[in-house]
């Protein structure tokens, strides 16, 4: 992604699941990258937690077209961080929900909401 693109960027976000109860027994603290450009929003963990991740299939990867964004909510504070609600759908067709936790959440929720 080109530097002109980026509209949000928060390097030691964290998120949590909603698509199992597997998923939602999980949480990375510190480890998620959430970048935001004109077309797409990405999230996906840090190198170094990217393997136990994956390993443990705790659906913390995602690339979403901005189109596929539904709604982003705010949960309120926790522990410092501003809790979000993406509701998405996925590239198969499924409607999905993530929790983001983030320093920048209000920043974030402004620029998601103006670009979709």
């Amino acid at each position: 992604m080109a530097n002109n693109d980026v509209l949000f960027f928060e390097s030691y976000a964290a998120a949590q699941s909603l698509k199992s109860v597997w998923t939602r027994m999980a949480s990375t603290y510190g480890c998620i990258r959430v970048d935001l450009s004109r077309e797409m929003l990405t999230i996906k963990p840090h190198w170094f937690a990217n393997w136990l991740i994956s390993l443990l299939r705790l659906d913390l990867c995602h690339e979403i077209p901005i189109t596929n964004i539904r709604s982003v909510t705010d949960m309120g504070k926790w522990f410092g961080y501003g809790k979000v609600e993406l509701s998405f759908v996925t590239i198969h067709g499924e409607s999905q929900k993530i929790w983001l936790y983030m320093k920048k959440y209000r920043e974030f929720m402004d620029t998601v909401k103006k670009a979709i």
